[in-house]
């Protein structure tokens, strides 16, 4: 584990035994290395989230800590245990503050669209975010661009200055975010406060547990990866799924003026959800019947336009299934869909929606690509939980358009497989 201070404290028992039973509940254990971070984690929290006196304003064992930086491979369990860790910490719930990166962004992005000046937008977007906020957690930490470097610099000024206790999560140690040589200064700043302020642990017990078999079919792990080839369609291959391909009048327009993007259908119904975001990934969740709203989309009409991340969230928000259709192989996408690929799955995982893709080629072929975007490694991972549904149509023969086939409203496995396994 990387360290970069002496934090030697006595783990709080309350949080350790809550985690654990919390993964009990789930019918899993932590691994080796899941139980030692949180040890780590408990041992650091319990010395900056406890009401301390004006003369003892952090532990001994720790001055300077403010909080915890987690950082390791995809599918390792960040989210998961750090989510565990931040509900047990004994603060009221309204004190709490969890946001996620691309939340973090549209917010910001809402304060830009009121004509706000980009200080005033960021001191503004901290300001309210931190407001009465006594423990903050901050998950999937990255950025790519000199805009989100300048945003997180102010972030974590604040954090540190306010003493607020604080979980964050990366992919990335901090030295690297915002890898470009050419703007990684800008971020530095934040760098510095990260290693002098947050207990920096790395989490990789060398195991995605995306990719096992405990993976319960649940939330965006309920979709399917539906694999048609070179002499298939995506109509073909969604009738012989079970699935009702879109007519042509179902097609809409969803969101409004310069941010209009065409659906190839918007169906509502009624169906399966799941729990909450990220735990239902890799657990049994709670199963409610509720009104759905199933969306369409063909890839270039979402990823070749120019929609953004904010797009995929207000969508997100609006429709809780999700169909993708004829899906390339990234290498023939342009480098801008490449990276809203990356960032419509990233959206999709934290909401938790079910995602079903109509693709020509496999998650492989998918990946092949001799210049990758930036967290596609992530996406990988995140893909993995998709159950696989290969169409073959050897001799290119399609089905007709009258064959009778289930109603699509619905795109989760009826089978339920809880199983358990070890924490991811």
């Amino acid at each position: 584990m990387t360290q970069n201070l002496d934090t030697r404290s006595t783990p709080d028992r309350a949080l350790v035994d809550s985690v654990i039973g919390a993964a009990s509940a789930r019918g899993f254990t932590l691994d080796t290395a899941q139980r030692a971070l949180l040890d780590d984690v408990a041992a650091i929290m319990n010395a900056v989230a406890k009401p301390q006196s004006p003369s003892t304003p952090n532990s001994p064992a720790a001055p300077h800590l403010i909080g915890c930086f987690v950082h390791g491979p995809a599918g390792r369990g960040k989210t998961w245990l750090m989510s565990e860790v931040f509900d047990a910490i004994d603060v009221p719930e309204s004190a709490k503050r969890r946001v996620h990166f691309h939340t973090f962004f549209q917010e910001l992005q809402r304060r830009f669209g009121a004509r706000m000046s980009a200080r005033d937008a960021i001191e503004q977007t901290v300001a309210e975010l931190l407001a009465g906020a006594r423990v903050f957690f901050f998950d999937e930490l990255h950025v790519h661009d000199p805009g989100g470097a300048s945003l997180l610099n102010r972030l974590i000024a604040e954090l540190v200055e306010r003493r607020i206790p604080t979980l964050l999560t990366s992919n990335y140690e901090p030295e690297g975010l915002l890898e470009n040589p050419v703007f990684h200064h800008v971020v530095e700043p934040s760098v510095r406060l990260i290693r002098q302020h947050f207990g920096v642990r790395s989490l990789d017990g060398g195991t995605d547990y995306r990719t096992t078999a405990s993976v319960t079919r649940a939330g965006f792990a309920s979709g399917r990866w539906i694999t048609y080839g070179p002499t298939g369609s995506a109509a073909s291959a969604a009738r012989a799924a079970g699935l009702t391909p879109p007519d042509p009048a179902e097609s809409a327009t969803v969101l409004d003026g310069h941010r209009a993007l065409r659906a190839l259908a918007i169906r509502r119904g009624t169906g399966t959800t799941g729990g909450p975001a990220d735990s239902a990934i890799y657990s049994p969740a709670e199963s409610t019947t509720t009104s759905t709203a199933e969306v369409w989309f063909d890839f270039a009409d979402l990823l070749e336009a120019s929609s953004i991340a904010d797009d995929f969230l207000e969508l997100a928000a609006d429709y809780d299934r999700w169909v993708l259709t004829d899906v390339p192989p990234l290498s023939a996408a342009s480098r801008e869909a490449r990276q809203r690929f990356v960032s419509l799955l990233d959206v999709l995982v934290h909401a938790n929606l079910p995602l079903t893709v109509l693709a020509r080629t496999d998650r492989a072929g998918l990946v092949d690509i001799a210049d990758p975007p930036p967290d596609l490694f992530r996406t990988v991972s995140r893909l993995a939980l998709l159950q696989d549904g290969a169409v073959d149509f050897p001799d290119g023969t399609e089905l007709p358009d009258s064959t009778e086939l289930p109603d699509s409203t619905v795109l989760t496995d009826s089978t339920d497989r809880p199983t358990a396994g070890t924490a991811a």
